[in-house]
């Protein structure tokens, strides 16, 4: 589990860093597809949000974080940006 500060680096630089690689991958299937450049750019742009969103929705929901409280697991709040609910006390911070 991490700590809170280590859970803001990991969604602040994860989620890019994942759409970077995505958008790696759509670069090499262009040597197999040969899109005309404004197609690629499309599917460049596409990739990147597509694979930021489902980066940033997999941390939320899979990565926990260690409650300071009781040392349980505590997962980030809907809405409530970096603020966590622990599932055993249930207690936020």
């Amino acid at each position: 589990m991490l700590k809170a500060n280590q859970h803001f680096i990991l969604s602040f630089f994860g989620p890019p860093v994942f759409a970077a690689l995505a958008c790696y991958g759509v670069y090499l299937l262009n040597f197999w597809l040969e899109m005309k450049t404004p197609m690629l750019m499309t599917a460049f742009l596409v990739t990147a949000v597509i694979f930021y969103l489902l980066g940033r929705w997999a941390i939320r929901a899979f990565v926990p974080v260690r409650c300071p409280y009781c040392k349980g697991r505590a997962y980030e709040i809907e809405g409530r940006g970096n603020r966590f609910m622990c599932l055993v006390c249930g207690r936020d911070h």
